[in-house]
Formats: C-alpha cells, sequence, structure tokens
C-alpha cells in the first residue's frame, strides 16, 4: 500500500511538473515582450512628446560640459560668417588697422567664455526652451501629418533656430549691430529633421503610437493567463515579479551598453566621448526611470506572491490584517490609497492611454480583493478559542510542513495510513 501511494504521489508531481511548462513558457515570452515594450515605449515618448523633449534639452544645456560645446559652435559659426578680422580692420584706427587679424584670434578665446556665461543665463535658457519646444512641436506636426500653413517641410528640413543667440554671441564680443545684420540667414540653424523620407518617418509614428499601448496590454495578458493557467498559482505569480526584476536589470544593461557602444562607433574625438556619454545618459534617462520601476513592481509582486503562501511571516501577516480586512471600508479605502499613488507614481506613463489605465487599475484592485478574501477564509476557518479542535490553519499549515520535511530524508517513506497497520 505504501508503494501505491508512493508511486500516486510521484506521479502526480509529474503531471504537475508537465502542466507547468506552458505557465512558465509564458511568462518568459511575457519577460520578453516588456523588455521590447519598454524600448518602444521610451523611443515613442522621447521622439514624440514634446515636453519630455524639452525637458530633456533644458537638462542637457544646464550641464556646464553642453555648455562649453555650444558656446564654442555658436563663436565657430559666427566666425565662419564673419569675417571679424575685416570688420575689426574697418572699425579701428588707422594705425591700428593692422591689429585686427592678430586681435580677431586673441578674441576668440575670450568670446567663448563670455559665451558660456551666457549660455548659463536665465535669458538665454528661456530662449533655448523656446527653440527647442518650436522645433519639436513642428516635427512632431509634420510627422503625424498635421500641418498648418506655418509649419512646412518644402525646404526639405526641420531645424533647431539658434539665430538669436549667434545675435547675441556677435553682441557680446562688441561687433556692431550692422555686422550682426548681415549675418547669413541659415547661420545657427541645426537640422533636426529632413523631409525627404517623410512617408516612412510617418509610418514609423503611426506603428509606436500602437506598439506604446499594445505591447503593454499583451504582456498584462501574457502574465494574467501563466497564473490562470497555472497549477501553482503562487509559484507562477512570484515567477512573474521575478521576470520583471529581470527585465529591468536586463534594460539597465542594454542603456549602459547601448551608450558605450554608440559612443566608441560614432564619437571619433576621444575628447569629445565624455559629453557624448552625458548626452546619451541624459537623453536615456527616461530608459533608466522604466527599467527601476520594472524592478519595483516586480519585487512587490514577489512578495505579495509570498503573502499569499503557507510561510510562518506570511500567514501573522495575514492573521494580524485579517480583522481589518473584513470592513468593506478600509477595503476600499485601501484601494483607493494605492489608486492615488499610482496616479502620482505614473509608472511607465500608463496613465496617458485609457486601455493601459484601466488595466493597471483592474489589476490593482484584483490584487487587493484577493487578498482581502483570503484573509476572510481563514478567519472564517479559525476556531474562535484559536487552540481547540483541529487546531487553527496556522497548526495544520506547521503540520504540513513537517511531513514534507520528513518525507523529503532519505529512505523516509510517506505517512502511512489506518491501511497500513498491521
Amino acid at each position: 500500500m505504501t508503494t501505491e501511494l508512493h508511486d500516486d504521489t510521484s506521479a502526480e508531481r509529474d503531471r504537475g511538473r508537465d502542466r507547468q511548462w506552458l505557465p512558465m513558457t509564458l511568462v518568459v515570452v511575457a519577460t520578453v515582450i516588456a523588455v521590447i515594450s519598454a524600448i518602444t515605449t521610451w523611443v515613442h515618448t522621447q521622439a514624440l512628446d514634446t515636453d519630455e523633449w524639452v525637458d530633456v534639452s533644458t537638462e542637457l544645456i544646464d550641464e556646464p560640459e553642453i555648455q562649453e560645446a555650444l558656446a564654442t559652435y555658436l563663436v565657430n559659426e559666427l566666425y565662419d560668417n564673419v569675417d571679424v578680422s575685416s570688420e575689426l580692420q574697418q572699425v579701428l584706427p588707422d594705425q591700428l588697422s593692422g591689429l585686427a587679424g592678430p586681435l580677431a584670434g586673441v578674441l576668440r578665446d575670450p568670446a567663448t567664455n563670455a559665451v558660456e556665461r551666457v549660455l548659463a543665463s536665465p535669458q538665454f535658457r528661456a530662449v533655448w526652451v523656446a527653440a527647442n519646444r518650436r522645433a519639436h512641436e513642428a516635427v512632431v506636426k509634420i510627422l503625424r501629418d498635421d500641418t498648418r500653413p506655418a509649419v512646412s517641410t518644402a525646404n526639405g528640413a526641420v531645424v533647431l533656430d539658434l539665430r538669436t543667440a549667434l545675435e547675441n554671441t556677435a553682441e557680446t564680443i562688441g561687433l556692431p549691430g550692422a555686422i550682426v545684420d548681415r549675418i547669413p540667414e541659415g547661420a545657427g540653424q541645426i537640422v533636426v529633421f529632413s523631409s525627404s523620407e517623410l512617408a516612412d518617418a510617418q509610418k514609423t509614428v503611426q506603428v509606436l503610437d500602437f506598439l506604446s499601448w499594445f505591447l503593454f496590454l499583451l504582456v498584462v495578458v501574457l502574465y494574467v493567463l501563466a497564473v490562470y493557467l497555472s497549477k501553482r498559482r503562487r509559484d507562477t505569480l512570484f515567477a512573474v515579479g521575478t521576470g520583471l526584476l529581470i527585465g529591468g536589470i536586463v534594460l539597465l544593461l542594454i542603456r549602459a551598453i547601448g551608450i558605450r557602444s554608440s559612443v566608441a562607433v560614432l564619437v571619433d574625438d576621444s575628447s569629445n566621448r565624455p559629453i557624448a556619454t552625458l548626452v546619451g545618459q541624459v537623453i536615456t534617462e527616461l530608459l533608466r526611470q522604466t527599467a527601476w520601476i520594472g524592478i519595483i513592481i516586480g519585487v512587490f509582486i514577489m512578495v505579495f506572491a509570498a503573502l499569499l503562501g503557507e510561510r510562518r511571516w506570511a500567514r501573522a501577516t495575514r492573521r494580524t490584517i485579517g480583522p481589518w480586512m473584513q470592513n468593506n471600508g478600509i477595503v476600499v479605502g485601501a484601494i483607493v490609497l494605492l489608486l492615488l499613488l499610482l496616479f502620482w507614481w505614473s509608472p511607465g506613463r500608463v496613465f496617458e492611454h485609457w486601455i493601459t489605465a484601466l488595466t493597471l487599475i483592474a489589476l490593482v484592485v484584483g490584487a487587493v480583493v484577493v487578498f482581502t478574501l483570503q484573509c476572510r477564509r481563514e478567519l472564517a476557518a479559525a476556531p474562535a478559542d484559536g487552540g481547540a479542535g483541529e487546531g487553527t490553519p496556522e497548526d495544520v499549515a506547521d503540520a504540513r510542513e513537517r511531513v514534507e520535511v520528513e518525507h523529503a530524508q532519505p529512505g523516509a517513506g510517506p505517512p502511512t495510513g489506518p491501511d497500513d497497520a498491521p
């Protein structure tokens, strides 16, 4: 009889393992898609969200290394478009006109330092923000085929217009207003978008608009399906949290490797690599935040799954919280508090789409309801005196754990029943 029980138990465990391959496969697939979804959402937000673009560009201009590089660019643009030596020769006295060339060269470094101070000023910050917002809004309107008479790609490009900053640079080094007026129209303009491949770019935007919410929804559906199909749902839920944790770590590694490899490939001058690395870090900051959101949510899910289990600390926690969960008002208040925290946090910008927002809200409400129902079932099953009769659920669970430990010891068979008595 003992051998038959042992064979039945082993066969049941084998069947359980066979049934677990599908849920675990779904968890792995969902985790891979979650990483892809995070990257897609980052590209979508970084490329098409004007406020995010302005925030990133403003953070860049606040960095001293970027200010130095931009000051050098503006001074170079001025010297390339205006014959500073010739202009100085015209304003200097005849006996000093021969010094115009050396003076123009000497003024270059002080001009760069002066421009750096201008770039650090609140006035230039306002000019920079306005120029970036205007350029990015124009790009987004064109990409979404929402152009107006003021926005056009007839000249083949949308530019970031720094002409105002260039004129301020000329005034900073003391060039007369007449010379500033002769600066060519195209000077100080940085091309940020070319219309030569406009149709392909617009199709890409449409795909990004779709993927930014669809992949998130697909990840949630696959995770939920994995838990639903599993015969060991707490273990599968714990695996979901582990998957999100690993996915977040993978994102951080992708970001670090991507920045390093991109700088190595795209920047030939080693002296410019620290600046390029800084730019990469600022531009991918949203990706870093998304990765940490995945890690934090993953840890919360792992803790929640463990809290539903039979560990001593989990049972003690449910036993302590259980009486409070009998009050529907407290349960509703807990749900509202959690939702308010989510709205404030807005992880991964999920509340920008109603589908992702409703999905996250449903998950939070479902988690609270599941925990509440388990607490109420255990409280209802516990004897009033907490120690008579068959014992509390905790005592039963402790006894089950002891039996499993004894059964796991080498040479030990399953516990004998009445049929095994001699």
